[in-house]
């Protein structure tokens, strides 16, 4: 995001630190990309991309807004404590030593990576039974409609 680059340029961190006396103790290009990383994973990833992420993945499932809603309150400060852990290492990086010509290959390479565990931690919204179902089902095969027929025992009947 340009607005990241353009407004933290390490000065925060580097005052912060002199204020409490070890401003000496950190060189500003490296306080520079913990600045944008933090700026990045602290306020850009759960006002933007989070919101839409849910939004998303819940209509791709068939959720109701309340069932995203009820989704995404149950998974977002878990989902946001693995993307801090995942997230500011991986810009802390990208700010840091990768060439501005290589960081939109670095970044998506980053980003396949955290699709796939965002997925995996994310799961799916349906939770799938593994009960068997209280009656039988069995396909009828040469029938006209070629559909499927439940068994119910008679004393249900």
């Amino acid at each position: 995001f340009p607005s990241i680059v353009k407004l933290c340029r390490g000065r925060y961190l580097f005052e912060a630190a002199g204020a409490i006396g070890v401003g000496h103790l950190f060189d500003l290009p490296k306080l520079k990309a913990l600045e944008r990383s933090l700026a990045s994973q602290l306020i850009m990833v759960p006002i933007l991309y989070y919101p839409l992420f849910f939004t998303f993945t819940g209509y791709i499932q068939g959720l109701n807004y309340e069932q995203g809603l009820d989704r995404a309150k149950q998974n977002f400060v878990p989902l946001l404590k693995r993307n801090l852990l995942f997230g500011i290492p991986v810009q802390y990086v990208q700010f840091c030593y990768v060439p501005i010509d290589l960081q939109i290959p670095f970044l998506s390479c980053a980003g396949i990576v955290w699709i796939f565990l965002l997925s995996t931690f994310a799961g799916s919204a349906k939770k799938h039974s593994t009960d068997e179902p209280d009656h039988g089902t069995c396909c009828v095969i040469g029938t006209q409609s070629g559909g499927c027929v439940i068994v119910v025992p008679e004393e249900q009947l």
